[in-house]
This record gives structure tokens, sequence and C-alpha cells, in this order.
């Protein structure tokens, strides 16, 4: 069975247009795998505060909204963003949006790159999986996982293979990112829609068969390969001893987690909730010194905590469930959004809500953190920045009219990746002329508000009922006061029973 990304399309506004071109700066700090490291925290450790206007957008090959499918979230490295799209991997030039460089990749799902110097790690292949495939007769097909026959990928890079216009499974390639040059390919036995993690010296991807597979990034030889069950669809996580991997069931059954030792491969544990949980999303880990924790969401919405032997330490309740997106993890907080919008802040070591705040956008894409704001991207093409200690919104702006799925951040841009009429990349940088807003929750309580509002809904509606109650019983008195007539009445059938009337 495939899982199919179906796109949500909302109307939005239009991206602003710039009266002259602004130049960003170049200074850059690396950001060179999906929500910023292996680790998938989406904490941006140094970033530009908002208000934010639009410096640049570019076009790349993600598709518009009815063919654009899987992640195609940024990276940023050597000075350039990188976004994998339907059928080439596109660089743009960090200082002004011009296109750096673009190189083929045979059509299948989008997922994430990685950097790892100056090569570029992406996987290619699989077909079409866009929402236009399933009503068009020519679509690619596609591979259907066997839980009889688990695949391996191969256990030495295969010879440099060039994109082809049909494949039903993926392959992991590395290329130079000078000159584009391939270096080594490595094919897989299913498709890929986890992306390349990189930790522990391997370069990692997962695939639709529940094949997880290590490569050396410099040679693409194999390190190991493991059948973990079942599929592996979401982006994973590693810390400094284990990659995260969430298997999704085949048809009924609940998700798992599994901890991997990145040395061999080796389960280290394996972690199911209880009930019935088809989903666990993508994984985020935070480590404290030798210890750390996994955070993750599930499709019963919900936000659970997993420590390093396996075991549950918190669940705490969403809304509703979320689109698989990894939350956002900074020093003592943990951040997600549900599917409707809603952005919460949890307490890392408790789960305690510290507060919530309704972005009234459904939302795609995994949030990010900076010392100034949680910045949520969302289906509409909104993003949106709340301040991480109060909940409120200080900021929002328009970079798209449909989907934004990630962001990536630097010193002095946030770059937004996005499908839509002018799907592509946007650029952010702090706006001299904007404005801070401090706007609460629509959904937060205000006690003093909603009491001064009530008085002065309530005294002028107190004199109006007077007056109308007045005149109504001047002319009602009389038959309101006179004794009832001597008629037959209807009886109420309860009340007779109650009195024992027969």
């Amino acid at each position: 069975m495939r899982t199919r990304l179906l796109l949500l399309v909302v109307p939005s506004l239009a991206v602003a247009a710039l009266a002259t071109p602004v130049v960003a700066t170049a200074s850059v700090t690396p950001w060179p795998q999906y929500q910023g490291s292996a680790a998938r925290t989406g904490d941006a450790t140094s970033a530009p505060a908002p208000p934010y206007r639009i410096v640049w957008s570019a076009a790349t090959d993600i598709g518009d909204a009815s063919h654009a499918a899987g992640i195609p979230a940024p990276v940023v490295a050597n000075g350039e963003a990188i976004v994998v799209g339907r059928q080439s991997v596109d660089a743009v030039d960090l200082s002004d949006g011009s296109s750096a460089w673009s190189s083929p990749r045979s059509l299948g799902p989008s997922s994430p790159p990685a950097v790892v110097g100056n090569t570029v790690l992406f996987v290619e292949g699989g077909g079409d999986e866009s929402v236009s495939a399933s009503s068009s007769p020519s679509a690619s097909p596609s591979a259907t996982p066997s839980a009889s026959s688990p695949g391996k990928a191969s256990s030495a890079p295969s010879a440099i293979a060039s994109p082809s216009a049909t494949t039903t499974t993926s392959t992991l390639v590395a290329i130079d990112a000078s000159t584009q040059r391939r270096l080594w390919t490595v094919g897989l036995s299913g498709v890929s829609h986890t992306g390349v993690i990189v930790a522990g010296g391997v370069a990692i991807v997962g695939a639709d068969d529940g094949t997880v597979t290590a490569v050396d990034p410099a040679t693409g030889k194999q390190a190991w390969s493991v059948d973990v069950g079942d599929h592996v669809l979401a982006p994973m996580a590693a810390d400094e001893t284990q990659v995260y991997v969430c298997v999704r069931p085949e048809t009924n059954g609940t998700a798992q987690l599994v901890a991997l030792k990145l040395t061999d491969g080796s389960e280290a544990w394996r972690y199911q909730p209880t009930g019935s949980v088809a989903d666990l999303g993508a994984p985020a880990v935070a480590s404290d010194g030798a210890t750390s924790t996994v955070y993750l969401v599930s499709s019963d919405a919900a936000l659970r905590a997993i420590d390093a032997d396996g075991t549950q330490r918190w669940a705490e309740p969403l809304y509703t469930a979320t689109s698989g997106a990894p939350p956002a993890v900074s020093s003592d907080t943990v951040y997600v959004a549900d599917q409707s919008g809603m952005v919460y802040a949890f307490d890392r070591s408790t789960g305690a809500e510290r507060w919530r705040f309704a972005t009234n956008h459904g939302a795609v894409g995994a949030p990010v953190v900076t010392a100034t704001a949680v910045l949520q991207p969302t289906s509409d093409g909104v993003v949106t920045a709340i301040a991480p200690d109060s909940g409120h919104r200080v900021w929002e702006g328009s970079v798209a009219d449909s989907a934004v799925f990630g962001l990536a951040v630097t010193p002095d841009l946030v770059v937004a990746a996005h499908t839509g009429s002018a799907p592509g990349l946007t650029a952010l940088q702090p706006d001299p002329s904007g404005a801070l807003t401090d706007v609460a929750s629509p959904t937060s309580a205000d006690p003093a508000g909603l009491a001064l509002g009530w008085l002065a809904a309530a005294v002028p509606l107190t004199a109006a009922l007077v007056l109308i109650g007045r005149s109504w019983d001047g002319r009602r008195e009389d038959a309101l006061l006179a004794p009832a007539a001597d008629e037959d009445l209807p009886v109420d059938p309860w009340e007779a029973d109650l009195e024992g009337d027969t």
C-alpha cells in the first residue's frame, strides 16, 4: 500500500511585490539537513527577528498544487539554498535568489536532501505520486512494498546511473555541488519518502518496504541494511549513537518507533503505543548530556515524549491530528502544530502545556524555533511568527498562494519552500519599516476584556428590556392577573401519573 501526499489548496494573498530589488547579505550558518540537523529539532541558534519582508523569490521544480508530492523542504549550505523538486534538484544563491545550478533527477516524490562538505545527497525515482497522477492514465507506475519478500539495497554502489524517465524504485544519489557530477548511486529496494539523514558518519535512507540502509557518504559503500517491518515513510531523526525510525503498519496494527544503533543498524529498542495508532509521524530528538528524548506526534492527535530506554515519559492531547511533521524543540520547550493550524508549546520535561495559538491557517510543514519567534508555515502560503514566551502572534505574512512545505534559517534569512502558482523558494529578511504586533490567540480567555465587553453590552440591553417589559406588562396586566376561566384545561399526563390519577 502506498501513501500519497494530497495537498490542500486554500486561496491566499498574492506574493508581495517589491518596488526595488533588495540584495540579501551573505552571512550563512549551515542548515544542511531537514529541520537543521540530524536531530530534526528545527532549533535555529542564529536567525533574523521579525517583522519580515520578501527579499527574493526563485522558481524551482517543486510543482504546482496538483503536481507537488512528498516533502520538498529546503536545506542551506555553501551559500546556497537547495531543494529537491519533481525532476530536478535546484540550488539558489542566497545573496540574490539567482539560480546557482540545477541537476536532473528521475521523477519521484520529493524528500529533503542532505549536504556533507561539497557533496549533495538526495533520493530520486519512484514514479509520480502527485494529485494529478491519480487521474492521469499515463502516470508512471509505482512500486508496491511486499511484506513477504523484503528487498535489500546493494552492498556496493552501482554504476553511476543517469536519471531515467520512469523508475519504480528509488536511488540514493551523491553529486558534487560545484560541478553537479554524479559521484555514486545506490539502488534501493523500494520507493523512499524519508529523505536523507547523515549521522554517525553514515548517510541513511528508509524505503516503503521497511528497509533502512546506511552508506558511506564519501564512497556510497553500504555500511548496513536492516528490515524494520512494514513501511518507513517519514523522515528519521538521530542523535550521536542511534537513528530513530517510525514504522507504519500496512493495514491493521499499531505504528512503532524503532531505535537502531548507528554503528551496525542493530535494534536497540522498540516502542509501541497502547491502542490503535496508525502513524507516529516524523520524530525529533533532543539530548541532555548522555540522555536523549524523542518527541513525536501521532495519528491519535497526541504529542509523545519517549525516554532513552524506549519508555513513554508523557503524552499530551492536541485539538486535531497533525500532518506528521516533526515538532520543534528548544532547550526547554516542544512546539508543534496540528492540521487545524493550532500551535502549541509544551514543557519538555513534564509535558505541561504552556500556551496554544490558533493561527486560523491549516498547517502541513514543521515549525522552526528561534530566539525571538516560533515560525509556523501554513497550507495557504502564510508564515506566522509567535513569541516563544507569551504565545502571542508578533508577525504574519504571505509568501505564496499555496502550501509552504518547510523553512530553512540563516542569520540573515528565512527561506520558505512552497508550491502554488509560482512554486519555488522565497526568502524573508528583517523589515526595518515593519511593525510587530501583539495578538493573543482567538481561543484565549481574557477575563477583564470579557467583563468590560459584557458590561458594555448588558447596560443598554437591560434598559431596552425594561422598557419593552413595561410596555408588555401594561398591555397584558389584566389578562395575567385575571382568574382563570372555568373551562376544561388539558391535563399533563406526567403530572397525573405523579399524583396517582388514573
